[in-house]
């Protein structure tokens, strides 16, 4: 790592592991969505079996393009701290999109992606007080890039939080969101807040407690 002594933390784990990205409040902070500094530099790769398979694609690829001595790449054990800065490591099944960012080794969640995020993982983005300031003062401008994530995910809960925000609480609209409304239905677990308790407070039109 001699040669790479002055990259960044997020260069590193993105050079050393190429089935992970920059995610949730760290990448909010790349987009200059979010005026909070992460103490912690967060990162999303698949679930070990699909990044293992992901992993080994890589190589492949790499190795059909390598003029040298190619060294077999293993699953990265991130440590806790690199360059200084804490780690975490978010893994999931349904790990999203992302995209290169320009004259770096860095993998970032696209925009659309990173407000996904927002909603799914709310408590890893600063909370959901602060998500719904960031939406209130972002949505409007990257609203066809949130509309055209939002549809793609087969979470149904997703497109309900989403249609919410922008549609009741921003009152916005897009081709789209009229759609996410076939995806409504009652149930406790409904809520747009995962990570607090439920609240007697509904949207009827979107079928979910507004705990928050």
């Amino acid at each position: 790592m001699l040669s790479v002594s002055d990259r960044p933390a997020e260069d590193i784990v993105c050079l050393v592991d190429p089935t992970c990205y920059v995610s949730h409040l760290s990448a909010m902070q790349r987009w200059g969505l979010t005026d909070r500094t992460p103490r912690a530099l967060a990162l999303t790769r698949p679930d070990r079996k699909t990044a293992t398979a992901a992993l080994h694609a890589h190589m492949n690829e790499a190795m059909d393009t390598a003029e040298n001595n190619f060294y077999p790449l293993t699953l990265v054990q991130h440590p806790r701290r690199v360059r200084r800065r804490d780690v975490t490591i978010y893994e999931s099944k349904t790990a999203g999109a992302f995209m290169t960012n320009r004259g770096t080794d860095i993998r970032l969640s696209t925009v659309g992606q990173t407000f996904l995020d927002m909603l799914q993982r709310p408590d890893l983005c600063g909370g959901m007080s602060h998500v719904l300031d960031v939406w209130a003062e972002h949505a409007p401008t990257f609203l066809d890039e949130i509309a055209s994530t939002i549809d793609q995910t087969p979470k149904a809960l997703i497109k309900s939080r989403a249609g919410y925000i922008l549609e009741e609480r921003l009152g916005l609209h897009h081709p789209c969101i009229e759609r996410w409304k076939a995806f409504g239905q009652r149930g406790g677990s409904r809520k747009l807040d995962p990570t607090r308790d439920f609240a007697p407070v509904f949207s009827e039109t979107w079928m979910i407690s507004l705990n928050v």
